[in-house]
C-alpha cells in the first residue's frame, strides 16, 4: 500500500518552455504566395497541417471555405509529450521523440513539486532544479529507466534488462521561481516521450493491492471473402483501475481534487516504485462508498492519454 497521487498539469507554454534541444517547427511556415500540392506540409503556431487539395493562399487556421483544403496532422514534435488536445480532438498514440536525448529547461513561474514522464523510451532521466543566477542545483538526481533482471554475476553481465515506461519524481524542492531541467537520455537509440506532467501533488487516499491493469486496442480486423485478414494498426491505451482507501474526512477533498480532471490531462501514480500502476491520462468512473468505522473506499479507473 501507498499514498495515491494525483498531479494536474500545468500547461507549458512557450514563455514556460525557456530552452529546448528540439526544433520549433517540423515543417516551414505557410506561405499565402505558395501554390500548394496535395501532401504538403506546413506549420502554424505548433501544429502541423497538411494539404488535402492543391490551391494557393488558403489559410490552414482561418480558412473555412468547404471542401476542406487542409487537415490538422496535430502538435509539433516539440510540443507534443505536453499537448496531446486540438479541439475536442486528442491525438493518442504520439510521441516526442529526437536522437539519442531530449533536453529542455521549464521554467513554471509557480511552485510545483511533482513531475511524472510516461511512455518513455530511454537509459536514463536526469532532473535538476536551479534557481536563475545560480550555478549550483538544489535538485539533481538521474533516474534508470532499466535495470539487469534477477541476480547473480551471470545475470549482471549475460542477463536481460527489465525496462521502466513510467517515472514520477514526488520530491521535486517546491521553489517558486526555480528552472527544471529534464534531460532523457538514449545512447546510440532515440529517446522518446510520450507524456510529461509537471504541477502540485494531491494526496487522494492510499492505493491498496486489488487495484488492476489492463489495455484496450483500437487495432481493427476485417474479415475477407476468401478467409484472408485485413488489420488496420490503430492506437492502444492503457487503463489502471485503482482500489482506494481512505479516512472518512479525506473523501470531500479528494472529490474535489477530482472534480475538474474528468475532462483533462492528469498525473496517477499508485505507487512511485511500480511504474506500471503510474499513468497520464483523464479518469472515466469513480464511485465512492460512504465511510465505515471511519474510513470509506473509492475506485477510480482513469484511462491513458499518451
Amino acid at each position: 500500500m501507498s499514498k495515491m497521487i494525483v498531479v494536474p498539469a500545468l500547461e507549458i507554454t512557450p514563455a514556460r518552455l525557456v530552452k529546448s534541444s528540439l526544433s520549433d517547427m517540423d515543417y516551414g511556415a505557410w506561405n499565402s504566395a505558395t501554390a500548394y500540392k496535395i501532401g504538403d506540409r506546413v506549420t502554424v503556431e505548433r501544429i502541423n497541417y497538411e494539404v488535402l487539395a492543391d490551391h494557393t493562399n488558403r489559410n490552414p487556421v482561418t480558412d473555412t471555405a468547404t471542401p476542406a483544403v487542409w487537415m490538422i496532422v496535430g502538435w509539433v514534435n516539440k510540443y507534443r509529450m505536453f499537448n496531446k488536445q486540438i479541439g475536442n480532438t486528442w491525438g493518442i498514440g504520439t510521441f516526442t521523440s529526437n536522437p539519442e536525448s531530449i533536453d529542455l529547461t521549464i521554467r513554471p513561474g509557480r511552485r510545483v513539486n511533482a513531475m511524472g514522464l510516461v511512455g518513455v523510451a530511454a537509459t536514463s532521466v536526469r532532473v535538476v532544479v536551479t534557481m536563475p543566477g545560480t550555478a549550483d542545483p538544489i535538485y539533481d538526481q538521474t533516474f534508470a529507466m532499466s535495470k539487469k533482471k534477477g541476480v547473480g554475476w551471470y545475470q549482471f553481465f549475460f542477463g536481460k534488462f527489465a525496462k521502466r515506461d513510467n517515472v514520477a519524481i514526488l520530491d521535486l524542492p517546491p521553489a517558486s521561481n526555480a528552472d527544471v531541467r529534464v534531460i532523457i537520455n538514449a545512447p546510440g537509440s532515440t529517446a522518446q516521450v510520450g507524456m510529461l506532467i509537471l504541477g502540485w501533488s494531491e494526496v487522494i487516499g492510499t492505493a491498496v493491492y486489488d487495484t488492476s491493469l489492463g489495455r484496450k486496442n483500437y487495432t481493427t480486423v476485417k474479415e475477407e471473402f476468401d478467409g484472408s485478414i485485413k488489420m488496420t494498426k490503430h492506437g492502444k491505451r492503457r487503463l489502471v483501475n485503482y482500489q482506494i482507501v481512505m479516512e472518512g474526512d479525506e473523501i470531500s477533498s479528494a472529490l474535489h481534487a477530482l472534480d475538474d480532471l474528468s475532462d483533462t490531462a492528469a498525473l496517477y501514480v499508485g505507487a512511485v516504485e511500480l511504474d506500471y500502476t503510474i499513468i497520464a491520462g483523464t479518469y472515466e468512473d469513480l464511485s465512492v462508498g460512504l465511510p465505515t468505522y471511519g474510513m470509506g473506499t473509492q475506485n477510480l479507473s482513469v484511462r491513458s492519454l499518451n
